[in-house]
């Protein structure tokens, strides 16, 4: 079974490293750099995502949003053009379930099969082979893409039929932005009442409000670094995914509705490429808290 791997960003470059650790892995992405990096591990190079649909039976697909995706299965030389009957693309991208569906509608007519299997964990995790990989697809796709999906993580869960994975991919999205919102508020208050913000953090971490975000990110904003490779146009879109989402079915998301206009105001201020912790900023200025210290003057 051949397998490619089309997307080598930040999240795509480091699941495609773990299926290296096992299968021969055939790659393609617009970034040269990106490619190379993946080319010293053992890959091999596509000169487009058409050469390599024709090279393999599987392929995996990591990128922006959904609407990149169908650009990459249906736009001038995409893999719908190029893969043969039987293949099966593997959506890991954070995307809209909606589309996935149209798109494995459109793609199952020309017997192609699809299915989605975004993940979550963050960098640290991918690296780790701890992330959680959540699969949208029949019991007979799921049973097809375990042994694949393995090599990137043992925690592989069925989540349902086609879309599901992305489904369960907006709501924890949605979850983890509630979270990192609410304990930046935390944080501006404690500051704000003088108490230690790092005193605050060893507290919080043995108590009940613990979470994902202190866990993992508040040690490195107290200290000033906000850099953790993901943007906050894509946390706006991720939390906007789950609010459409609510707002098609019927179901209130009162605090999904907050926190989605509170990441547009923080796109508003660094733009769509701005670091996602850059929150920490807006909520320091909301408050008029210090949680990230001011940088030390020029020259000192």
């Amino acid at each position: 079974m051949k397998i490619g791997y089309i997307g080598l960003g930040s999240m795509g470059g480091r699941l495609a490293a773990r299926l290296l650790h096992s299968h021969d892995l055939y790659v393609y992405d617009r970034d040269p750099a990106a490619v190379a990096a993946q080319i010293e591990r053992g890959a091999k190079a596509c000169a487009s995502a058409a050469e390599l649909a024709a090279a393999c039976d599987v392929v995996l697909l990591c990128l922006p949003t959904s609407d990149h995706v169908r650009t990459v299965l249906f736009g001038d030389g995409g893999l719908a053009a190029a893969a043969r009957p039987g293949t099966l693309i593997v959506d890991q991208t954070s995307g809209d379930p909606v589309q996935t569906r149209q798109l494995a509608a459109e793609l199952a007519e020309l017997g192609i099969d699809m299915a989605d299997a975004p993940v979550s964990g963050g960098p640290a995790g991918a690296d780790a082979g701890t992330i959680a990989i959540m699969v949208g697809g029949s019991d007979e796709r799921f049973a097809q893409l375990r042994p694949i999906l393995e090599p990137i993580s043992p925690n592989i869960f069925h989540a349902g039929p086609i879309g599901a994975g992305h489904v369960v991919k907006a709501a924890n999205n949605m979850l983890s932005a509630v979270n990192r919102m609410v304990s930046l508020e935390a944080l501006a208050l404690v500051t704000k009442n003088g108490v230690d913000a790092h005193r605050a953090l060893e507290i919080f971490l043995a108590s009940s409000g613990r979470n994902f975000h202190l866990e993992t990110f508040v040690a490195e904003i107290l200290a000033g670094k906000l850099d953790s490779g993901f943007t906050l146009g894509l946390m706006h879109k991720d939390v906007k995914l789950a609010c459409r989402l609510g707002v098609d079915s019927g179901t209130p998301l009162q605090l999904g509705d907050v926190v989605r206009n509170f990441y547009q105001m923080c796109v508003n201020e660094w733009g769509y490429d701005g670091e996602v912790n850059n929150a920490a900023l807006l909520m320091d200025r909301l408050a008029a808290s210090t949680v990230v210290p001011e940088p030390p003057a020029p020259g000192r």
